[in-house]
């Protein structure tokens, strides 16, 4: 039973969006007064940046080992 092996890239430009819309929530609530709340959300933007880092750093990586499988 094969599995195919997930997208990094994809998951990595998801998280950015998400990290990305999460920044600009965080933006409004400053405004608004809602440092807490902004706080919050900014943890979870520093949490998607970071993940899509790492889900592109092993997207990198698959692929180094694939090419260098072939030579």
């Amino acid at each position: 039973m094969s599995r195919k092996s997930p997208n990094r890239i994809a998951a990595a430009c998801i998280a950015e969006a998400l990290a990305t819309e999460l920044a600009a929530g965080a933006v409004r609530h400053r405004q608004e007064g809602r440092t807490e709340t902004a706080e919050a959300l900014l943890q979870h933007v520093r949490h998607h940046r970071v993940r899509a880092i790492r889900l592109r750093a092993l997207a990198g990586a698959e692929h180094y080992r694939t090419i260098s499988a072939l030579r």
